[in-house]
């Protein structure tokens, strides 16, 4: 394997974790979650702004990185027969699916 192609899948690594936050801040409660830590512990009105347009900014980053994600993610997938994982976001997203777990249980 070239360097190149170590780049290419490390950075798809880190768009199928943006992918996957983003989808959670878009159809599950992560989003609530941030901004109701933010406010318990007191954080001030202008940062609670600043915390809700950066994970907007951030769900808009995730998905141009996905699509480019998505334009390689096929050359890739017809050479080694894989599924094509950026796609099953996609059409989560389109559907408004969670991807992750409801979160019940946790902490």
């Amino acid at each position: 394997m070239n360097i190149g192609r170590w780049v290419a899948r490390r950075r798809a690594g880190r768009v199928a974790v943006a992918a996957l936050l983003a989808n959670e801040i878009e159809q599950g409660d992560l989003r609530d979650r941030v901004m109701r830590c933010l406010a318990d512990r007191g954080a001030d009105p202008v940062i609670q702004a600043a915390a809700d347009r950066e994970l907007t900014r951030f769900r808009r980053t995730a998905d141009r990185g996905m699509k480019l994600a998505q334009l390689s993610e096929l050359a890739d997938a017809e050479n080694h027969g894989t599924k094509p994982f950026f796609e099953h976001i996609a059409q989560a997203d389109k559907r408004a699916v969670r991807l992750l777990p409801d979160g019940q249980g946790v902490g």
